[in-house]
């Protein structure tokens, strides 16, 4: 049947294969069949686990980064496997299994104790880093491989510690428990990314399926390898060579993960290339120069200043007196959002109303920065986001340079007085808006955000009307 004859073409996007339909000679519609019986062997396996292991509707319902961060982390899945099944023959023996000496309750008492350690561990673990998972996903995904490769490695010692099982376990649950934590969360985080199609529980499922998948076959690989390696420097050797690439592939999954939403990292890079340049980077150049080790990474300050957003407001409050907060209300009357600046310990204090949304947040956070350069101009402080070379270049911090030198520069440090911020304000609206429209160009999502945000909600605007 020639091409010609072909009346309608049809594909599955899972499956990816493209059916041909065309008429015959009894006026019927049928499939024209592939004629290499060994491709459509091969075509029916294929398709077969592409089905049973990729989301509904691969790739166009999952992010473009999915793949290669599914193939990096299927790779550190299978070395953590096998690492995994050494490191329980090291604790098995470590506990006496194979001892005719070993106490059954002295076993089960240091079980018991290792399992309860590590609850405490979780709970006490989720309290104290529960609310920064989210901003810095990609750095507590790889702490948590490192520390659980740390963990296991005193676990493969425990033989030789036997005497001392029971604290060495409990000091390694409560490793592996906050490995669980940090784990879960910014796996959960990044399947939410990856689900571009509200398709979050079923990325989540299939995500399990081609793990359970890797640890079977990791199961199976590791028999093999438990009767060749036994004791000696080879099997540590090998052990060592399995974590090193443990942590590599790690390390390429998380930086395969393009994100394009915003935590204080991204929002840092974003802007510091902004102000000097006066382009937004896209989210594919800014992951890419995103720090992944805790610790790391482009401070997220501003010209010394810091940004706190959603927290309290005692403790600064009372560095103003009652006329100049009344004052500073009356700047905001038109936001959903107040900014209050602490120019000696250079705090910038950000208070938003409920329900504010992530274009209000960015956009706080936009004047923020903005206030807090404007402010090291005003006292002639040096910019560390600025430099002179870029004075006769027409970008962001030029015009914001310029802007503030028509304001007398002040002798002691201060904060900008309120009529000057009157003017200030409008200035940095109409910045804002260029920004705003170069994010949404360059692919910048503002549908949610990572940036770290405190509990804290305020209402002033009810309150100024009566007392202004």
């Amino acid at each position: 049947m020639s091409e010609i004859d072909v009346v309608i073409t049809e594909q599955c996007s899972s499956i990816r294969e493209i059916i041909k339909y065309s008429g015959n000679s009894k006026n019927e519609i049928v499939q024209i069949k592939q004629r290499n019986s060994l491709s459509e062997s091969f075509s029916l396996v294929k398709n077969f686990f592409r089905v049973v292991l990729l989301p509904y509707g691969y790739p166009e319902s999952v992010s473009e980064d999915y793949f290669n961060y599914q193939l990096w982390d299927t790779a550190q899945a299978f070395c953590s496997s096998i690492i995994g099944a050494f490191t329980t023959r090291a604790v098995l023996k470590g506990v006496g299994v194979g001892d005719a000496q070993a106490s059954a309750l002295s076993a089960a008492i240091t079980w018991i104790m290792k399992e309860g350690t590590g609850m405490i561990g979780r709970i006490i673990f989720a309290w104290w880093k529960g609310n920064g998972l989210d901003s810095d996903c990609k750095k507590w995904r790889i702490f948590a491989d490192i520390l659980n490769d740390v963990a296991m490695t005193i676990e493969l010692f425990l033989p030789y510690i036997s005497n001392f099982s029971m604290q060495v376990l409990c000091a390694t649950s409560v490793m592996k428990s906050i490995v669980g934590i940090a784990g879960g969360a910014t796996r959960a985080s990044i399947t939410h990314h990856q689900a571009i199609k509200n398709n979050m529980a079923e990325v989540s499922a299939k995500d399990g399926s081609q793990e359970t998948l890797v640890n079977l076959l990791a199961s199976f690989t590791s028999i093999f390898l438990l009767n060749i390696f036994s004791g000696t420097m080879s099997e540590w050797a090998f052990i060592f060579a399995l974590m090193a690439m443990h942590i590599l592939a790690n390390y390429f999954a998380v930086k395969s993960l393009i994100f394009k939403t915003f935590n204080n990292q991204r929002m840092a890079l974003v802007l510091k290339t902004y102000f000097n340049v006066g382009s937004v980077l896209n989210p594919q150049k800014v992951n890419k120069k995103e720090a992944v080790l805790l610790g790391s990474g482009l401070k997220v300050d501003f010209c010394g200043f810091n940004v706190h957003m959603g927290e309290s407001l005692k403790n600064i409050l009372n560095r103003y007196s009652l006329a100049d907060f009344q004052q500073t209300l009356e700047l905001y009357e038109d936001k959903k959002y107040i900014i209050l600046v602490d120019i000696r310990t250079r705090q910038m204090y950000v208070s938003f109303e409920r329900g504010e949304t992530t274009e209000t947040v960015v956009a706080a956070y936009f004047h923020a920065v903005c206030l807090a350069i404007a402010t090291c101009i005003y006292n002639g402080i040096d910019l560390d986001i600025y430099s002179k070379r870029h004075l006769h270049h027409p970008t962001p911090i030029t015009r914001l340079y310029t802007f503030m030198k028509s304001y007398e520069k002040s002798n002691i440090y201060q904060n900008i007085p309120h009529n000057h911020l009157v003017d200030f304000n409008e200035f940095v609206k109409q910045e804002y808006f260029m920004f705003y429209t170069a994010m949404e160009i360059n692919g910048w999502s503002l549908d949610s955000h990572s940036l770290v945000m405190g509990e804290w909600r305020t209402n002033w605007k009810s309150y100024s009307k009566k007392t202004l």
